[in-house]
């Protein structure tokens, strides 16, 4: 069976490597619309059913030689101080097997991509028309180049482009909220030294945790319209009575090291297939960064979508629009139930008023709930 991937990102690299690493009898490749294989940088929280994924694609080794084992999680009261939810790691290592860790998203795609065969990634083609025939799709590009496959996989991200071809009747649905992002080389203050720190206050959240002994990732989204921007000033004043960890963390990023993205979700869609075209990751579920699951979702996707074909080929076995539909069941309850909860976290997070006095309260008295709602997906 021959596959044809549509963007060469964290899903659509995974796919390629499940399916040569399990499936030899598969021949996939990877279509990339930038000149140049490289990852949009920043870091990633690698939950338990994250490095579940990584471990059977041959990869968890890199959590121990690149990651930042995290102790404890934190969730803090911007304006108080008070700690409103504390989890430590141990506990959940006890419970899924591994704890939360840190990783720079470029070490992740980094790592798949070299676990390709050579020749399997084709960089500066950009996807300009998909086309349904009898035995096969094509898929055409800006470059003039065509290749023609039994299956075309969209792996492009929330903007996908495979996505707005074959199911135009989708529409991104933005939260209201632009995120900003920041690398910075000073360290966070010792108590937090190796913890994953949320402070929520009204309008805004700022998350911070370390990628390595001299670099801190950290995330800002703020209440905001599509399009607009703030610059490092604005960052600065917008987040002036926020504890000074947050406050010298935006001072000693540098300014180019700061990129805003508008934050968007997809309504849960009905198909997630059609004809010979499939979506994974954010192209099929884009959700809001709140839980940490974008990247996580994305890997199970891949490894999903690769078991189900693997049978594929033996005219005793189901077909490819069984095993795609096989493949949507798998997945679709968690995946849009993440997009959901995440959105739900993102409003909760930066709630004012009587709702974040009640949101205080209620996390205070029940820790468990919110245990549960934070842990809910690392099975």
């Amino acid at each position: 069976m021959n596959i044809t991937v549509i963007g060469a990102g964290i899903s659509g690299l995974a796919l390629a490597r499940a399916v040569t690493l399990h499936h030899p009898h598969h021949r996939v490749q990877v279509h990339e619309a930038q000149a140049t294989l490289r990852s949009i940088g920043g870091g990633l929280i690698i939950p338990p059913n994250s490095a579940r994924v990584l471990d059977r694609l041959g990869l968890g080794h890199i959590l121990d030689a690149y990651g930042v084992p995290l102790t404890d999680m934190q969730i803090i009261d911007a304006k108080t101080g008070r700690t409103l939810y504390h989890r430590p790691q141990t506990a959940v290592a006890q419970r899924h097997g591994r704890g939360l860790y840190s990783l720079s998203r470029t070490v992740l795609h980094r790592s798949l991509a070299e676990t390709l065969p050579a020749g399997t990634i084709h960089t500066g083609h950009e996807l300009s028309g998909v086309e349904y025939h009898f035995d096969g799709v094509a898929a055409r590009f800006t470059n003039g180049a065509e290749t023609t496959a039994d299956l075309l996989v969209s792996a492009e991200g929330r903007e996908s482009r495979t996505r707005q071809l074959t199911m135009p009747e989708t529409q991104l649905v933005h939260t209201g909220q632009v995120a900003y992002r920041g690398l910075t080389t000073i360290a966070p203050l010792p108590q937090y030294h190796n913890s994953f720190v949320e402070y929520w206050g009204r309008g805004r959240r700022f998350t911070f945790f370390r990628l390595a002994e001299n670099l801190t990732y950290w995330h800002a989204p703020v209440t905001q319209t599509p399009g607009a921007t703030r610059k490092k000033t604005d960052l600065l004043r917008e987040y002036r009575d926020f504890p000074e960890q947050v406050i010298e963390l935006i001072a000693h990023t540098d300014a180019e090291h700061i990129h805003g993205v508008d934050l968007s979700d997809i309504r849960p869609l009905p198909h997630w297939h059609r004809g010979k075209v499939v979506l994974i990751g954010d192209a099929a579920h884009a959700t809001s960064p709140n839980l940490g699951q974008g990247a996580a979702q994305a890997l199970e996707d891949a490894y999903s979508l690769a078991t189900q074909l693997a049978p594929l080929g033996d005219p005793d076995l189901p077909t490819l629009s069984a095993a795609l539909g096989r493949y949507q069941q798998e997945r679709e309850a968690a995946a849009n139930a993440v997009v959901h909860r995440s959105r739900q976290i993102g409003q909760l997070g930066q709630a004012g008023g009587a709702v974040r006095l009640l949101r205080n309260i209620g996390m205070t008295l029940s820790p468990e709930l919110a245990r549960e709602r934070i842990e809910a997906f690392y099975e």
